[in-house]
């Protein structure tokens, strides 16, 4: 589950690098600074500000997938789902408070990360 979430991380990132213009790494190679200082001083932070909300989507398409191990338990929640319907029939109520749960996972960082992506938004 990690690797399959860091192709996502990692084109996220490299698509936030794509959006520096290319002036400021030539400049920063002009005042001497080695890839890393580079990277670490002037592409990356001006890189975070463009890639915050993207990343935030990650997180909660992370949080939504059922296949990953977490300690919350996914799957003793699925088995609870799969037994409630099974002893009691009634899908839709089930369904919905299953539903809700994950709208309280992933509405407040859903809310955070716009918030903050419009808090450090580049203006042009």
């Amino acid at each position: 589950m990690s690797v399959y979430t860091a192709a996502f991380v990692c084109e996220t990132v490299r698509s936030g690098v794509n959006t520096v213009p290319l002036g400021q790494a030539e400049a920063a190679r002009s005042l001497g600074f080695t890839f890393s200082q580079n990277l670490r001083i002037v592409l990356l932070p001006q890189a975070f500000r463009s890639v915050l909300i993207p990343l935030g989507s990650v997180l909660i398409a992370l949080t939504k997938t059922p296949r990953s191990p977490r300690p919350s338990g996914w799957a003793e929640a699925a088995l609870l789902m799969k037994a409630m319907v099974e002893n009691q029939a009634d899908l839709l109520l089930i369904s919905g408070i299953f539903a809700a749960g994950f709208v309280v996972l992933t509405l407040p960082m859903g809310l955070l990360f716009g918030w903050l992506g419009k808090r450090l938004a580049v203006a042009r």
